[in-house]
């Protein structure tokens, strides 16, 4: 009697699975690739400066194991819906396949092609060599100026004026550099001095600046051998963003968008 309860109830179990399409048996396949162990091994060795034994190999695998089962279950209990970080580095993951698929090697026709047609971009601005004599407190320095203005071929620069925090001689800078250690605005100051003469005093941030401009150097178009890495960077990051406009474009109608209510 017992047998045929037993009989019985494996097979009513068994129309269960069959209706409602339950496989009693499946499970959660766990693939650990075998790059993953090496890439992990190899981190080992950058870290420890050795191989890791077997015993430590082992543990590595199960470590890799442990963590792929955390995340299924965390899958399944749905820890990954509405996190801000989890999406985001999603979608930096998608982001690097997507790229990954249509930055092979860059051909060189290529790169100078992206190079003129942003030659603008790839320019040196007018820039200017110069040094100063530095008042922090001009009313008291007064004298002192006017002696320079006056008599500056006999006067050294170390008699005279201060220490100043960016030094005392600067080569080749651009207006944006010298705003930079000067405050804003100060070079327009500079832009418009005769060369090899004292002139000024120009107030900065810091104080007052007697300015002897000694070389100017025109606007000029960097080579593209010079800027070949930069325009490199820049063409790639430039194929980066179309290939995921592209891609964002190609699905896009897959999806309802539907926005909610904001304002």
């Amino acid at each position: 009697m017992k047998k045929k309860i037993f009989i019985l109830l494996g097979v009513f179990i068994g129309f269960l699975a069959l209706f409602y399409g339950i496989n009693i048996s499946q499970k959660t396949s766990i693939y650990v690739s075998g790059s993953e162990i090496k890439n992990l091994i190899n981190i080992w060795k950058d870290q420890t400066g050795r191989s890791p034994t077997n015993k430590e190999i082992d543990m590595i695998i199960k470590n890799l194991v442990n963590e792929e089962i955390l995340y299924q279950e965390a899958l399944k209990l749905g820890l990954n819906q509405n996190d801000k970080i989890i999406k985001r580095r999603l979608i930096q993951k998608l982001e690097f396949y997507k790229e990954s698929e249509n930055l092979s090697k860059v051909k060189e026709e290529n790169i100078i092609k992206y190079y003129n047609e942003n030659i603008n971009s790839y320019k040196l601005n007018k820039r200017y060599s110069f040094k100063h004599i530095f008042f922090s407190d001009p009313k008291d320095n007064y004298e002192n100026i006017k002696l320079v203005l006056l008599d500056i071929e006999n006067t050294s620069n170390n008699e005279i004026g201060e220490p100043f925090i960016h030094g005392d001689s600067f080569i080749e800078k651009g207006k944006a550099a010298i705003d930079s250690d000067f405050g804003s605005g100060f070079s327009e100051n500079i832009i418009n001095l005769e060369k090899n003469t004292w002139q000024g005093p120009f107030k900065s941030i810091y104080g007052d600046h007697l300015i002897y401009v000694f070389d100017v150097f025109p606007e000029e178009i960097i080579s593209f051998e010079d800027a070949k890495q930069s325009v490199i960077v820049n063409y790639n990051d430039e194929i980066k963003s179309k290939v995921m406009n592209n891609y964002i474009y190609s699905i896009i109608d897959k999806y309802d968008v539907i926005i909610g209510e904001y304002k």
